[in-house]
């Protein structure tokens, strides 16, 4: 048996699925309505196993993170390649999507605060912005920082999409979580991380 004094572990803000979104965001409380995916579904699963395994656990909902070295899967990094080599891209629900975005910064800030404060077993937190994005902006910067104006297919919205995110991050922020970089800020420092790695000029 080993003896560990706290497991962080990662979960996501898609476990909100379809709970609606109260006037300040989602609360940490807040999960009422059903997963819209079994990625979602499954981390809510490791959610549930945490507060039973007996360990001294913490868990951590992360927001849409973003920014350098950021997986190829995700929107960031497919929507930057795309435009550098003239592909269109797809905006889901027609473009009438909003997210959370939150820069890696931000969310590294909130893991050391999580690994390194005195918090109560089984509590979770969100790891957020605080704020909201609406897609066709978030499109908008990467084209910008590019210099070029992307191509963009407006499709039907996917079903296992949530429409909109957006975190009430008070609990963290109680223990001095502050995140710094806005969408804009954030975007600029992908793009110049992903011209450079690839020799985009």
């Amino acid at each position: 048996m080993y003896d560990v004094p706290k497991v962080v572990y990662a979960s996501t803000s898609s476990v909100y699925g379809g709970t609606p979104i109260p006037k300040t965001g989602w609360t940490e409380d807040e999960v009422t309505g059903h997963q819209l995916n079994p990625y979602a579904y499954t981390k809510y699963c490791n959610e549930c196993q945490f507060r039973i395994s007996g360990l001294n656990n913490v868990g951590l909902r992360f927001f849409t993170v973003y920014g350098p070295w950021g997986r190829p899967d995700m929107a960031l990094y497919q929507f930057t390649d795309s435009i550098c080599h003239g592909h269109p891209i797809e905006a889901f629900n027609y473009g009438k999507m909003k997210r959370d975005f939150t820069y890696i910064g931000d969310i590294i800030e909130g893991i050391k605060i999580a690994l390194f404060s005195d918090i109560e077993s089984n509590e979770i937190f969100n790891i957020g912005r605080g704020k909201q994005v609406e897609l066709m902006h978030f499109i908008d910067c990467i084209g910008k920082e590019l210099g070029k104006k992307p191509d963009v297919f407006l499709a039907p919205r996917h079903p296992a999409d949530t429409l909109e995110t957006w975190s009430d991050t008070y609990k963290l922020r109680q223990l001095g979580y502050k995140p710094k970089v806005n969408i804009e800020v954030g975007v600029a420092a992908f793009v110049r991380w992903f011209k450079n790695y690839y020799g985009v000029k």
